[in-house]
């Protein structure tokens, strides 16, 4: 079995873990029921029991941590892999359970947080990461990870040289949008989609 970063483990399930401290220190002026999902309006549309919101998220999120660590160690090949793309990837659910769990403990206090455009922001930075790092994986990892996989490696190279220019070009977008109004993200995102699919559609039917 490959080595685990129990180090990078035990730290990105810390800080997912973190929020429940906020939980604990506001419990009593929170209700009963929480808000954990948001229209585009950004107004409340789904909400759960505090519990569940307040330690429940968080540790589910955990065990999704340890599982996302876990598999990118063991699945890791130094030679091949990109290091700084696995630390991005390890650090996603950390970020969000932060991000996510203080938006909604805010909320019900009284505070005038816009989930939109914080969603917005970390997405955005996340993209243009993801896509600087997306034509520096290896062909030979790429073929055991992704299914459908393009016929070669040549097609292999531009696919993810065009999904890297798009996820930048959306991230700065994403990040531009908070400026404008909801509409302009959700075209964003529509554009996005529509890219990486007509783009992953033409690399993988091209011989």
């Amino acid at each position: 079995m490959k080595k685990i970063n129990w180090k990078i483990l035990i730290i990105t399930c810390i800080v997912c873990l973190s929020p429940i401290v906020l939980g604990i220190i506001f419990y009593q002026q929170l209700p009963k029921q929480m808000p954990i999902h948001f229209n585009i309006n950004n107004e409340a549309n789904g909400y759960a029991p505090k519990n569940f919101a307040l330690f429940g998220i968080p540790i589910i999120l955990t065990g999704f941590q340890v599982l996302c660590c876990i598999i990118s160690d063991i699945q890791k090949n130094k030679e091949l892999e990109t290091p700084k793309f696995i630390t991005i990837v390890k650090w996603i659910i950390p970020i969000l359970s932060v991000v996510i769990l203080t938006i909604i403990i805010e909320i019900p206090l009284g505070s005038t947080v816009d989930v939109r455009k914080s969603i917005c922001l970390i997405m955005g930075i996340l993209f243009i990461l993801t896509g600087n790092y997306l034509p520096k994986m290896s062909y030979e990892i790429a073929k055991g990870k992704m299914h459908p996989m393009p016929k070669n490696e040549t097609m292999y190279r531009k696919m993810t040289r065009m999904w890297g220019y798009s996820f930048v070009i959306g991230g700065i977008s994403l990040l531009i949008s908070v400026l404008f109004s909801v509409i302009f993200t959700i075209a964003i995102i529509i554009v996005l989609l529509v890219s990486i699919t007509i783009e992953g559609c033409y690399c993988l039917l091209k011989k």
